[in-house]
């Protein structure tokens, strides 16, 4: 808690814009889920570019080639991401469906293991939510896809906001 107090009108107004960008995101899936598509191609095409440049500025390493196919393949999904974004949604949509279906049955697999200890319904219950996510996404996908990712940014930007704001009043 000492580190919420002199932070404490930060908190509250990053809470408040994380809220007013998570109505927004929610009001707006499809902007938002492009918009985070896109983001993400700029972010590998320059993190690409950038690693190709050092991995050429260190030729004289090990992990010279390991490092040029890594940052090739950063440029190649960036401009990917960039030129057909649609493709991409698509693509990151069933990533995101695939992962709540896998991390969903993860989570029901360790919790029947912990079962005998206190409080393994929760985990067991977050893996249920995790793969009825992964149902809904993938019943009416592709036409999920447009929408998806913004709305669940969204609600989680909603979310923390309001628990950045509940850190910054509690410190009162």
């Amino acid at each position: 808690m000492e580190t919420t107090q002199p932070n404490r009108t930060i908190f509250l107004i990053e809470g408040i814009l994380f809220i007013i960008l998570g109505l927004f995101a929610v009001a707006l899936p499809a902007f938002f889920t492009l918009s985070i598509e896109l983001f993400l191609g700029w972010l590998l095409l320059i993190g690409g570019i950038i690693q190709m440049y050092r991995t050429f500025t260190s030729t004289h390493t090990d992990s010279f080639y390991p490092f040029l196919i890594g940052s090739a393949a950063s440029i190649v999904a960036g401009i990917l991401l960039l030129a057909y974004p649609l493709t991409g949604i698509i693509t990151l949509t069933l990533l995101l469906a695939v992962y709540f279906l896998v991390e969903g049955i993860a989570k029901m697999i360790v919790a029947m293991q912990w079962k005998p200890t206190t409080n393994w319904g929760w985990l067991f219950l977050s893996g249920v939510i995790s793969v009825i996510l992964a149902g809904l996404i993938l019943s009416g996908f592709p036409g999920t896809a447009v929408w998806v990712i913004g709305l669940l940014v969204g609600i989680n930007m909603l979310f923390f906001g309001w628990s950045l704001i509940a850190l910054s009043l509690v410190q009162r």
